[in-house]
């Protein structure tokens, strides 16, 4: 599956892995799977309990609105995503609000519902961003959450010996910001085109240099792995 670009607060671009239509239809399987099993459980006790209609009637209502719940208190996730590590995403990076999860969920009935499914996936193979039509008119999509964790993927990064502080400007970088950091670090690192690599790397160079109020000359890699220990290195002499 493509990727898509997200500007982020800092207005750095970076990409993202988009969900294929297989995780996104295996993941609505396990969302199915699990509401068998909840709704085995309700007829167990419905059965016990001799009140099977007002007890069906009870789990059909969260049944109803199923996505759109998990989706809102679950940053994004149902069930089925969460296993699958993909999420709902903004196409502009921002966090989706309660409309955007509202307006994807109701055209479920065009895109999944009346359609068994067939609108949904021909927009996302069509559509360059994996959107079926409730994620264009609410502006979202569906990314894929995976990440390799290492020590070079969490915000904590070895000091070298006798290492100094480069830039005084690093005590105001704030923790948010290190995981953007690592993105970008990865993205410069993974970009085969010299020209393509060096002016992603010189844009958010200077995002961040204008942010930080920092001036050097120093290549954007370098740069911003510096960040990194520099911030290290300011907490932990704390």
């Amino acid at each position: 599956m493509a990727n898509v670009g997200i500007e982020t607060t800092q207005n750095v671009r970076i990409n993202f892995q988009l969900a294929s239509v297989g995780e996104r239809i295996s993941a609505s399987l396990l969302d199915l799977l699990f509401l068998f099993v909840v709704y085995m459980i309700v007829m167990l006790f419905a059965g016990l309990l001799g009140e099977g209609f007002v007890w069906l009637m009870l789990f059909m209502i969260p049944l109803f609105f199923y996505s759109l719940l998990f989706e809102v208190f679950m940053n994004g996730q149902t069930p089925g995503k969460k296993i699958l590590k993909i999420k709902v995403s903004t196409a502009d990076g921002s966090a989706p609000s309660f409309s955007n999860y509202l307006i994807r969920w109701m055209f479920r009935l065009v895109d999944i519902s009346l359609t068994y499914g067939i609108c949904g996936i021909l927009c996302i193979v069509i559509g360059e961003k994996g959107q079926r039509l409730g994620d264009i008119l609410a502006k979202t999509t569906v990314i894929k959450t995976k990440r390799k964790v290492s020590i070079e993927n969490t915000i904590l990064v070895d000091i070298p010996d006798n290492y100094e502080l480069v830039f005084s400007e690093s005590k105001n970088i704030n923790e948010k910001d290190l995981p953007l950091f690592k993105k970008v670090i990865a993205q410069i690192e993974t970009l085969e085109d010299p020209v393509e690599k060096l002016q992603f790397g010189l844009r958010a160079r200077k995002n961040v240099m204008e942010q930080l109020g920092i001036k050097t000359e120093m290549q954007p890699l370098q740069f911003f792995k510096t960040l990194i220990v520099d911030y290290n290195l300011i907490h932990r002499d704390r």
